[in-house]
């Protein structure tokens, strides 16, 4: 008797090689989290969608068919190659251009950034203002120095941003950068003004709390000039009896 079915045509073997070897980066690649759920399912889909038929089942073949699956396969290869390789360089998926450091990098920290254990005042607030003045671009990126500023206060309140709010802006620390600038500081002083004198006198600051007006010379070098600088802020402490930051100005009243 007749059989008026026709065997289904086999796959190239190079077919059949990509078509697994994409299954398993498609597995792999989607339990690691390298590359999001929905676009693995849809990647299994398709391989079922153009699985082989069984034998006994009429298939209509072309030469167009047989040249777009291996391309198809080897181009979805390429692709979860490049998307492992992006992944790898920047573990959390965010760019860097915009100078941020990325988070499998471990942080710089430079030495004027260190906060004290005290109870001095004085000194705490010397040494926010220090860590305030002074950076690198070199050497340590725009988070470093947030963060190295933002030690200084206590985490569970404002005042980390507060602390942070006296730095550059983001504009600001992209120019500094493309001039490959880097500041320090001479000595700082630290003063007590009549008004800030008058408000402890009156009970309005929390317990423990100390504000002085800071100076320094700022000294700050490019790879175009070197400039002097000026800087004052107020700065406010609260000791109880360890100092922590409290609240800070760059605008002082004369």
């Amino acid at each position: 008797m007749t059989n008026n079915h026709h065997e289904a045509p086999r796959h190239h073997w190079v077919v059949r090689y990509y078509r697994a070897q994409l299954r398993i980066a498609l597995r792999v690649f989607s339990a690691l989290w390298l590359i999001p759920r929905p676009i693995a399912g849809a990647g299994f889909a398709w391989l079922r969608r153009t699985e082989v038929p069984k034998r006994g089942t009429t298939v209509k073949s072309s030469i167009r068919s047989k040249v777009l699956v291996p391309v198809l396969i080897i181009t979805g290869v390429v692709v979860l190659i490049v998307m492992l390789a992006a992944r790898w360089q920047h573990p959390d998926g965010k760019p860097s251009s915009d100078g941020t450091a990325i988070p499998g990098e471990s942080p710089v920290q430079l030495s004027t950034w260190r906060r004290p254990t005290t109870t001095d005042p004085q000194v705490f607030a010397i040494a926010y203002a220090r860590a305030m003045w002074t950076y690198d671009t070199r050497q340590h990126s725009y988070v470093d120095w947030q963060n190295a500023v933002s030690v200084f206060a206590d985490p569970s309140s404002a005042a980390p941003q507060v602390a942070k709010s006296l730095l550059p802006q983001w504009a600001e620390w992209d120019q500094l950068q493309s001039h490959k600038a880097r500041a320090t500081v001479g000595t700082v002083t630290a003063e007590v003004t009549p008004e800030l004198e008058a408000m402890i006198n009156r009970s309005e600051a929390p317990t423990g709390w100390h504000a002085y007006v800071v100076h320094g010379k700022q000294t700050v070098v490019t790879d175009t000039d070197t400039r002097f600088l000026d800087r004052q802020a107020a700065v406010a402490v609260v000791c109880t009896p360890t100092c922590s930051f409290w609240s800070a100005t760059a605008q002082v009243s004369p």
